[in-house]
Order: structure tokens, then sequence, then C-alpha cells
């Protein structure tokens, strides 16, 4: 048992060692960034993230202001609401495709804002989209990733969650078994006041 467990330990920091460089990833083409950043979209799945731990109930809201979408992400931690408030715009290279920049604030410094890289991989503007982010460390070797599943309602429709589940197992980096199929039931978003 302990010969495994050490064997999955030492696979997973080799792979880790080996990386050069995050996946390569093709974002969707003739991507339609109005039509994406207009309204509300519900988290999902995602894969575990260190910003939003065991946080429920994912709201992603964007908002039209000039050239940049307003973005308001709600999540509830702890029976406590959540927010995280930036801006999101096309990437300056993404040409047609879903190339976006998401700019955010993170980390112990207050007013602290990184921009970070997110690719829409799939989009059904009027069900779901999926993405994914990477962020590769020189120094280290390897790579920290995030990727979710959003969807217009709080559950995907059977014919949703199937065109997902087959596009990321046809993936050739999206990891099946890493998502996290989020609940959206009254008690888990259950606010105190």
């Amino acid at each position: 048992m302990y010969r495994i467990a050490l064997l999955s330990l030492v696979v997973s920091v080799f792979a880790r060692i080996i990386s050069d460089s995050c996946p390569k990833v093709t974002n969707v083409e003739d991507f339609n960034f109005d039509a994406y950043g207009d309204g509300v979209w519900f988290e999902v799945a995602r894969y575990p993230d260190a910003v939003v731990k065991d946080g429920k109930c994912g709201i992603l809201t964007y908002k039209q202001d000039g050239d940049v979408k307003k973005i308001k992400y709600t999540f509830v931690s702890n029976k406590k609401l959540m927010t995280i408030e930036g801006n999101a715009k096309l990437a300056n290279d993404a040409g047609t495709t879903g190339k976006l920049i998401h700019s955010l604030p993170y980390g112990d410094i207050k007013g602290t804002v990184i921009d970070s890289e997110l690719n829409i991989l799939a989009i059904d503007y009027d069900n779901f989209f999926i993405c994914y982010y990477c962020q590769f460390d020189e120094a280290q070797k390897n790579y920290r990733e995030s990727a979710w599943v959003l969807s217009r309602s709080k559950t995907l429709s059977e014919e949703a969650k199937a065109v997902v589940d087959k596009y990321v197992k046809d993936s050739k980096f999206l990891n099946d078994s890493k998502f996290v199929w989020l609940p959206a039931n009254d008690e888990d978003c259950w606010v105190e006041a």
C-alpha cells in the first residue's frame, strides 16, 4: 500500500518536473464576446481551486462598461456570500477566438490586480461554456491549471451535459476526474444574514 502511494507521489512529482510549458489549447473560433459576456452564468463544475476552495453556488455576471465587461463573481463559503469583481476583455492577440484577459484582485496585498489569460474552449451561448486557465512556473518547471464549466441555468440539461462530457473526454489536456460537480440546492446556497 505504501509503495503504491510513494509511486504515485513520485510519478506526479516527476510529471511536474519534466513539464516545460502549459498544455497547448485551441480557443473557440468565431467567438462572440458580446453574446458570451451578456448576463449571468452559473458555475456547475470546476477543478479544485485555491481561491474559492469549498465555495458553492458560484454566479458569474457580466455587464458592458465601455470596451470591457465588468465581472462580478459571487459564491457561498461557510454560509457567507463572497464576491470577486474585475474586468474581462478580449486578449490583444485573440483575433476571432475566445482568448480573454480577466483582470481580478488576488493575493494578500489589497488592490493588487492580476491579468490572467482565460481560454474559452467550447461554448453554446444559450446553454454552457468550458474555459481553461494555466500559469507556468519557470523556476519550478510546473504549471497550475484551472478549468470550469458554466451554464445559463443552475444545472446543465442532459443534452448540454452530454456535449460537455464528450468535449472533456476527447480533450488532450482536460481531466474529467479533476472536475468537481457542484450542488445547486437551496441548502448549499443559503447565506447567513
